[in-house]
């Protein structure tokens, strides 16, 4: 009878204490607030910027193909070899102090060029105004004495607009572009020009900064090693 009662005692105080910590743990939830919950906005935004990420390293792998080609078919010398990383490093560190412009390492023989956006075309214009002539023609400069690396250019719009207008748009602006870095020194034969139109946003187009960051042209510079 003792023995009954003894597992009687301790089963009670078993149960005893899981009520217990079920009544602080459920005190404790309550006194943390829930986490808000995932709205249509939210996950549309998300959407937007995974999108917008592929676009970007679509544009880049694509411009990468690109300068391949021009690598391959053009008279263009090897960088130095195991050396072509510090030929990079110095492209990048003098592009970089061009006004209105800015310039991201991908990989050891391949930079991108930006420009602020807007500084080298008004709206719906593929037209280059006296700034960003300024701006090319010290790009063109720096791809003059540093001539181991093709060109690939690369022109985008935002969403606004019809799209075949847009792919027009783009088309006309890298041209504009291309042609602007020729007429300062750069050899024809290291450049290619593309348009892409609003199909590799890098940005959400249902704001305004976002169709101004998708509305660029670009640069890709690769060169090739020994």
């Amino acid at each position: 009878m003792a023995l009954r009662a003894s597992r009687r005692w301790v089963a009670g105080v078993i149960a005893l204490g899981v009520t217990a910590g079920g009544c602080a743990s459920n005190t404790k939830q309550a006194s943390t607030p829930a986490p808000p919950r995932a709205t249509a906005h939210d996950k549309t935004a998300k959407g937007a910027g995974v999108g917008a990420a592929a676009g970007a390293a679509t544009a880049v792998l694509m411009g990468k193909r690109q300068a391949d080609q021009i690598l391959i078919g053009a008279a263009i010398g090897a960088a130095a070899g195991a050396g072509v990383g510090a030929y990079m490093d110095a492209q990048e560190e003098k592009l970089a102090r061009i006004p209105g412009t800015s310039v991201e390492r991908i990989d050891k023989d391949t930079l991108l060029v930006r420009f602020d956006s807007d500084i080298l075309f008004g709206t719906n214009s593929a037209s280059l105004g006296p700034v960003a002539r300024g701006s090319l023609q010290e790009v063109a400069t720096v791809l003059s004495n540093y001539n181991k690396t093709a060109v690939v250019v690369q022109g985008h719009t935002d969403s606004a607009g019809p799209s075949t207008y847009n792919q027009e748009l783009s088309e006309r602006r890298a041209r504009s572009v291309s042609d602007a870095l020729v007429d300062y020194g750069v050899a024809p034969a290291r450049l290619v020009a593309s348009g892409y139109g609003e199909t590799l946003p890098v940005a959400t187009n249902s704001s305004e900064r976002g169709r101004q960051l998708n509305r660029r042209v670009t640069l890709l510079l690769k060169a090739k090693a020994t």
